[in-house]
């Protein structure tokens, strides 16, 4: 016969959810994948969309005050009516105890904590945001699991090239276009990542303080690519403050040139992988007299591109006597609203001359949306 105790905890145990739950994460991934597949054509940002019916509405946020490098203490701190006393001898707790003015970079003079259950174990966690800006515009995000005994407490570690399996991610609002959404799924709560940039985007879908480290750094994710269709702005250049030089002027004058370049346009394609292609890919323009030597070989003339944006295509125009190296562009930052504004088509008569950026209006839409395995190296 079977101790009663020991029968009361094989009852228990039983009562659980198996560890093989970790294959839901599969699961809501398929899910997410065909709600995105499934929104219409014409929503320019279909994760949002989504992500959005998920929403996680339990959390309580909170802006704390704090003195960024300099050895002022943290200001006196009055808990919130919405917040229990508990939860507050937590926050406050893990504010004294951990320093965060002069552990976290803050560059906005604040910092941003949200207490919702990560976890699913009933009490509240913590998610701490921070601005540290510098040139990325860069923001920090660290989730912290509610420890009885200890408060707020980093997750312990699975792999440093994936910060995010312990709810660590950095998101760069220049340079970048990236997302981060807490989500609430069927009631579990999710976390997703979105990285993207002109090709497509990838989601990353974890748990980051569960207990299972199959749901904190799962092996697949999901890539979405999308079709791309450009058009010549009207007017071709926005002006801020100084006037177009006389080569920009005679751009945005010269009909016979746009109207080609809108032929082009209208031609591009995407292929398999997402790579964007239109014109003549392979011609170049003779070079231009009293070029560098030692550039004469130099093609496209663009130069090596910037981190703020990505080089989507090159192409070479031709318009009466004129020859340019001509590059699709496409901005990256995490602040853009309107996938409208993406991209500008740059002109450049001689290496690394440019005369003109034209302004594009864009539009783009679902081409697929497929499961893949994460890197092994977390990228």
């Amino acid at each position: 016969m079977t101790h009663p105790v020991v029968r009361a905890a094989l009852l228990a145990a039983l009562s659980l959810p198996p560890l093989a739950a970790a294959s839901d994460l599969d699961g809501v991934l398929e899910r997410l994948r065909a709600e995105i597949a499934a929104v219409p054509v014409d929503d320019p940002a279909p994760i949002d969309t989504v992500l959005a019916r998920y929403r996680d509405e339990t959390g309580i946020d909170l802006q704390i005050p704090v003195a960024g490098d300099s050895d002022a203490p943290l200001p006196a701190l009055v808990r919130p009516a919405n917040i229990t006393p508990a939860d507050w001898d937590a926050v406050t707790r893990y504010l004294h105890g951990t320093d965060a003015q002069h552990t976290v970079p803050v560059e906005m003079g604040e910092l941003s904590l949200s207490l919702l259950d990560l976890d699913g174990d009933g009490q509240r966690d913590l998610v701490q945001s921070a601005y540290s800006g510098g040139t990325g515009l860069y923001t920090q995000v660290d989730m912290l699991r509610r420890d009885p005994q200890r408060g707020f407490v980093v997750p312990d570690s699975l792999d440093p090239q994936r910060p995010w399996a312990q709810g660590q991610y950095g998101l760069s609002g220049r340079g970048s276009d990236q997302g981060l959404y807490w989500l609430r799924i069927d009631g579990v709560s999710y976390i997703a990542y979105r990285d993207g940039d002109y090709y497509g985007d990838t989601l990353l879908l974890n748990r980051p303080l569960s207990a299972d480290p199959r749901e904190r750094s799962p092996t697949t994710r999901l890539k979405v690519r999308y079709g791309r269709e450009h058009r010549l702005a009207d007017p071709v250049m926005h002006v801020d403050g100084e006037p177009l030089d006389a080569s920009a002027t005679a751009i945005a004058a010269d009909r016979r040139l746009l109207r080609h370049i809108e032929r082009l346009l209208a031609a591009l394609t995407v292929d398999g992988d997402g790579v964007a292609h239109f014109g003549d890919e392979q011609g170049r323009c003779p070079v231009p007299a009293g070029t560098d030597p030692g550039e004469t070989d130099l093609w496209p003339w663009r130069g090596a591109g910037s981190y703020t944006f990505d080089t989507a295509a090159d192409t070479v125009i031709r318009s009466g006597k004129q020859c340019y190296s001509a590059t699709l562009i496409a901005l990256r930052s995490s602040y853009a609203g309107d996938h409208a504004l993406c991209c500008q088509l740059w002109l450049y008569r001689g290496p690394g001359e440019q005369a003109a950026a034209l302004d594009l209006r864009s539009r783009r839409w679902v081409s697929g949306v497929t499961v893949v395995a994460v890197p092994p190296q977390g990228e």
